[in-house]
């Protein structure tokens, strides 16, 4: 760490020691504590202050938010008004602690469980979907602000300041803070006085914490982002008070350099997880659209970012649920899972490119098949929490089946041979050696010894696609991994892979499956099929092929389709010997032809190989 950031980590653990005495002061001191909340602008008058986000009506999700239930991930939680319901796990119904919250374990590993499963819960996010049901829906209004102010106040009897789990986190505050925002913007025409003031004493709380506690130095991340927004938010809209310039100016000043920064040049994201691109592009477009609908000044740095965000999440997907899953995904949102303001409404256009700052190629022909590979860095220095050892994967998405599959991300807290597990190069549809990863897992958010990659040819014709990389995360072992591919559309997809390198390496190459495998008995031929009737042809030559579903014992041959769920899948492992033949794999689109005619096309990849490495 940089003196910098040991100064400031000393500064934030005397601000956390010395918390219990600061919130007992602010709460009985009005000039400067909570109840001068209570007096400001943004909490008074009936007329609207914030903007209407984009968002998709969804009215099977509405009907549930009415009865009473809560989503969490893909599951629904009756609501209970009891102190207990906040901090009890939704899934396992493991209860947290309701202590000090910096005296709470929650890291990977502890004895209660996954604390993201019980923020998810607690981000009050479905608050703002059910007012935007009030505020749309005349019939059920009296209901949903019923349901609205019943929670409001159940949350704040239960999350008393600074104790217990949902206020361990800088940016669950933050997320929870622009959710209360535009929830009681939405129905503050139908809200009683004490409903008005929990919001404004729950806000006075969450922002002041926020700013005491920044994910800055070598914690940056998207973390920093949702916290920086939080108090853009709190300074423009309650701009009447003391602290609100200080709160917006730090505010921007964290947003434009961050904006700049974990947006590539290209669109992708710093942390080499798609998801969280998403989550930072909308975050980021939130903070847009709240300066420009309040007359502030533009921002074109965070402007930029959000246009060159969206137009790389364009080229991959129409929407999140299409968004192929790259690196860790934890499944949260900037507001709600309905927010749909980095997505265009027009249809996916032809896509054929290669992003090249970012690692990652994508062809596109329409909206039902896409082939996503990667040649991508780790993620972002110095702890690369969210990269996954995937360099060189690939996903592929066929007449709208997922023939090949990223597995997921599973979940952070848990068991950790199952978090091990699903960021190993094993879990993914590349080359292992020696059972190794490409780089060092050294904790549940950290790597060491990252990988080197480059893009070394890059072929885009209007029915077929070239492309080829290559690695050195196994340079610790004298060896490089180089991978070819050719992409016929409705003909085949072709793999090459080359193991360069020095010594006896025992190697297996996995493919991860979205559809139903069998291996014929000679076990060069697979056929894969699906439940709508799609019938494929996979062809394997210079290894030995073998058919694995959830095995345990290492683990192999499992997906996570959403955060917290876990199934098994079908994946071929493909057995290398010790030797330096290429390993061929070909997905035959149509009727199959024999592998032998590929060859010719896949010769070029050996002497692209020889002619840059010299041998």
């Amino acid at each position: 760490m940089s003196v910098a950031e040991i100064g400031s980590r000393s500064w934030q653990y005397l601000l956390r020691v010395t918390e219990g005495y600061s919130v007992r002061f602010l709460s009985h001191a009005h000039r400067s504590g909570w109840g001068v909340f209570r007096t400001i602008g943004f909490f008074h008058g009936i007329h609207r202050q914030l903007f209407t986000p984009a968002v998709e009506r969804n009215p099977a999700h509405e009907a549930q938010l009415l009865a009473g239930r809560i989503p969490v991930f893909r599951h629904w939680v009756k609501a209970r008004d009891n102190p207990e319901f906040w901090r009890t796990d939704p899934l396992t119904g493991a209860e947290w602690p309701d202590i000090s919250w910096h005296k709470i374990d929650y890291r990977p590993g502890n004895a209660t469980g996954d604390v993201r499963i019980l923020w998810e819960l607690n981000r009050l996010q479905h608050l703002h979907d059910l007012a935007m049901v009030a505020e749309k829906n005349a019939a059920e209004r009296d209901r949903a602000v019923a349901l609205i102010e019943a929670q409001i106040g159940s949350w704040a009897a239960s999350n008393r300041p600074g104790k217990g789990p949902n206020h361990v986190s800088a940016m669950e505050e933050a997320l929870r803070l622009i959710a209360l925002f535009h929830a009681f913007d939405l129905v503050r025409s139908w809200v009683s006085l004490r409903t008005r003031d929990t919001v404004a004493s729950t806000i006075a709380y969450h922002v002041w914490h926020v700013e005491r506690r920044l994910s800055l130095h070598s914690s940056a991340g998207n973390h920093t982002v949702a916290e920086a927004v939080a108090l853009v938010y709190a300074g423009v809209l309650l701009h009447d008070y003391s602290r609100a310039s200080r709160w917006k100016s730090r505010g921007l000043q964290l947003l434009r350099t961050e904006a700049a920064r974990q947006i590539d040049t290209d669109g992708g994201g710093i942390e080499q997880a798609t998801w969280y691109l998403l989550f930072v592009t909308d975050l980021l477009g939130l903070a847009v659209a709240l300066l420009e609908h309040t007359g502030q000044p533009s921002e074109p740095l965070i402007e930029a970012a959000v246009d060159r965000g969206r137009r790389f999440l364009g080229a991959l997907a129409a929407g999140p649920g299409d968004l192929p899953r790259i690196g860790d995904a934890d499944d949260g949102y900037a507001l709600s899972p309905l927010l749909r303001i980095s997505w265009s409404k027009s249809p996916l256009a032809k896509v054929q490119r290669s992003f090249r700052v970012s690692g990652l190629s994508v062809v596109r022909h329409g909206p039902r098949d896409r082939l996503v590979f990667l040649h991508n860095p780790l993620g972002m220095a110095p702890g690369f929490a969210h990269g996954h050892a995937d360099c060189l994967s690939l996903a592929f998405q066929f007449d709208g089946a997922s023939v090949l599959i990223d597995p997921g991300t599973y979940q952070y807290g848990g068991s950790q041979e199952y978090r091990r597990y699903f960021r190993s190069a094993v879990a993914h549809n590349t080359m292992v050696v020696e059972g190794e990863d490409q780089a060092q897992q050294v904790s549940a958010f950290m790597w060491r010894r990252p990988f080197r990659s480059a893009l070394l040819v890059s072929r885009f014709e209007s029915d077929c696609s070239t492309l080829l990389a290559r690695h050195e995360g196994f340079g610790h072992l004298g060896i490089t991994h180089w991978r070819g591919l050719i992409y016929r559309r409705n003909g085949f997809l072709t793999v090459w892979d080359f193991l360069e390198g020095v010594g006896e390496r025992e190697a297996a190459v996995h493919w991860h499956l979205g559809v139903q495998a069998s291996v014929s008995p000679q076990g060069q031929r697979i056929q894969l099929t699906d439940a709508n009737g799609l019938r494929l042809s996979m062809d394997i030559r210079g290894g030995v092929p073998s058919l694995v579903r959830g095995a345990v014992d290492p683990p192999l041959g499992w997906r996570s389709a959403a955060y917290a769920e876990l199934e098994p899948c079908d994946t071929i492992r493909i057995g290398v010997g010790a030797r330096s033949e290429p390993v061929l794999t070909v997905l035959w689109l149509a009727e199959p032809d024999a592998v032998e005619n590929l060859l010719p096309l896949v010769a070029e990849f050996d002497s692209h190989r020889v002619a840059l490495s010299g041998g």
